[in-house]
């Protein structure tokens, strides 16, 4: 059977608001990235070897609390950039080149940023930027030069928390879904200077969270939508159209979704992490039509609230799992005899 170690526990003096592992330097090892309550950002190499596993690289501070945050190549240097929307109201790039990072432009949103998510809109190279605010707007933005240019601009019915990429396959570009507190999940794509609605599926109850990778091994991205704080139902794309696949209910409140292709597990399927307030984190997969619990850990004895990321910190060709508890940060190892 599957199992999830923890191999290491740094604690920090401020509460991690927000944890991703990304590969800055291209030579296939994850860096951490935090984001502190004090408003830092800071950028971290992993050797689980040293005393003291993680060797911060470079860090900027003074920024405002983080709203929401996503990454990718926005500025098209093959880098990933960090785009972080305030509690300023402002959105901001942030890249990283020689081994420092640092604001590469700000973007004012006029509202509290909700949810922000980086993706291809377009078939190109860099990457665009979808933000949502607390005004119910969503706009879409593209890198010209030297700063954010928007795109387009929708005005929706309720804000938006939760916004993924949504990948098909022959189709070279993306689509983006997210829900709503009325109980729908929509699927939106950029054309002609708009945002246009695709797709619009019933869920019920509060969609507090969206996710969204291939764990059916069918190149098509599926969807899991969290409902009501613990209800997490999965969708995926069946002869053109969105359907249910399953449905589960989460034992406590959940806080973070991850999906994707982690393991090279035999039977090959993809795998879903979930990680919950009380600091449990559980491992899925679909077999057939059917969610199935791979392995479970709790990493701490009193939590309200984590988020995790996935990626290869230890350098090894194989991804773990980071877990930002308050101001601990968790690096957990996945193993398996049956892992090749």
């Amino acid at each position: 059977m599957p199992t999830l170690d923890i191999i290491s526990k740094t604690s920090f003096k401020e509460v991690i608001t927000s944890i991703e592992l990304v590969d800055l330097n291209g030579n296939g090892k994850s860096n951490i990235i935090i984001t502190t309550l004090n408003g830092d950002v800071r950028v971290y190499d992993y050797n689980k070897e040293e005393k003291k596993p993680l060797n911060e690289i470079c860090s900027v501070g003074n920024l405002p609390p983080l709203a929401a945050i996503g990454v990718g190549d926005v500025t098209g240097d093959g880098v990933p950039d960090f785009v972080m929307g305030g509690l300023d109201n402002t959105m901001r790039v942030l890249v990283y080149m020689d081994d420092t990072i640092s604001v590469k432009a700000s973007s004012p949103l006029g509202s509290l940023p909700t949810a922000i998510a980086v993706l291809n809109v377009f078939d190109d190279e860099s990457a665009e930027v979808v933000v949502s605010t607390n005004d119910g707007s969503m706009r879409c933005y593209a890198w010209y030069d030297v700063a954010l240019d928007k795109l387009a601009h929708q005005v929706l019915e309720r804000p938006v928390f939760s916004i993924w990429p949504l990948m098909t396959k022959g189709i070279p570009y993306g689509r983006f879904v997210f829900g709503d507190d009325s109980g729908y999940f929509f699927v939106y794509q950029y054309a002609d200077d708009r945002l246009h609605e695709r797709g619009k599926i019933k869920v019920g109850g509060e969609i507090g969270l969206i996710s969204t990778g291939d764990v059916t091994e069918d190149h098509n991205s599926e969807v899991m939508t969290l409902s009501d704080n613990r209800s997490l139902t999965l969708y995926g794309l069946v002869k053109g159209s969105i359907e249910k696949i399953d449905s589960i209910r989460a034992p406590n409140t959940v806080t973070a979704i991850r999906m994707g292709h982690f393991w090279n597990l035999d039977p090959a399927r993809g795998q879903i992490i979930v990680s919950h307030a009380n600091s449990s984190i559980t491992l899925l997969s679909v077999v057939g039509r059917r969610i199935t619990e791979e392995a479970v850990i709790k990493t701490t004895k009193k939590s309200t609230e984590s988020s995790i990321s996935v990626g290869d910190v230890t350098g090894n060709s194989k991804d773990e799992i980071v877990q930002a508890v308050g101001n601990n940060l968790y690096v957990i190892d996945f193993k398996d005899d049956l892992v090749v």
